[in-house]
């Protein structure tokens, strides 16, 4: 097994992401980062493809995880010549909102998926009006937390504030993937989550 000690809000979710693969599943980890999730599906027996933009935290994602059977790739999830229907499993954490358009990118997540495959996605997203009840909250459950686990600093790029609010990217998944689940989490994400019609 490989390192687990480091510990952040987005490793904490990992776990949530790792269960929506199943032993054998061929899984797409979009902005791999430090590959902490990658591991972690390679270590429940699936086969991982790990794709990230990022030359640098891709490279020390390789050195990070270097016995694991991952297939790590440099470049861009919109562009990169994937075969459509390709993945049992597309996930990503912490990676959206990196992309440009919400919208399209959703749509080249789920074009990605197999016939009855499953996207799962933990992501940011701004605060709307109706938001800053469960924020605060969510702040102190996060400075409570942080400071039990001591939280580790990823290397890989930040990008804020997000560009859509909770309501926002609730409403353009639910136009782009009929039928997907939205929800607010409380360490400060969002859960989406969507099965591919057979």
């Amino acid at each position: 097994m490989g390192r687990r000690l480091e510990w952040n809000l987005n490793i904490h979710y990992d776990a949530r992401l790792a269960r929506h693969a199943k032993s054998g599943d061929r899984v797409l980890d979009v902005g791999c980062g430090d590959g902490f999730l990658a591991a972690r599906l390679a270590d429940h027996g699936c086969v991982v493809v790990a794709i990230d933009a990022d030359a640098p935290v891709l490279a020390r994602a390789r050195a990070r995880w270097p016995s694991k059977p991952i297939e790590w790739i440099h470049g861009d999830v919109l562009t990169h010549p994937f075969a459509p229907a390709s993945f049992d499993v597309v996930v990503s954490n912490a990676t959206l909102h990196h992309l440009p358009d919400t919208a399209l990118a959703l749509a080249r997540l789920a074009e990605l998926t197999t016939a009855g495959g499953r996207l799962g996605i933990v992501g940011f997203a701004r605060n709307g009006l109706a938001d800053w009840p469960m924020s605060i909250l969510s702040s102190l459950a996060i400075f409570v937390v942080v400071r039990v686990k001591r939280k580790w600093e990823h290397t890989a790029p930040v990008v804020w504030p997000p560009p859509l609010t909770y309501g926002q990217v609730k409403r353009v998944s639910g136009t782009v993937l009929p039928r997907r689940r939205f929800r607010r989490l409380w360490l400060g994400r969002y859960w989406l989550s969507w099965t591919r019609p057979a």
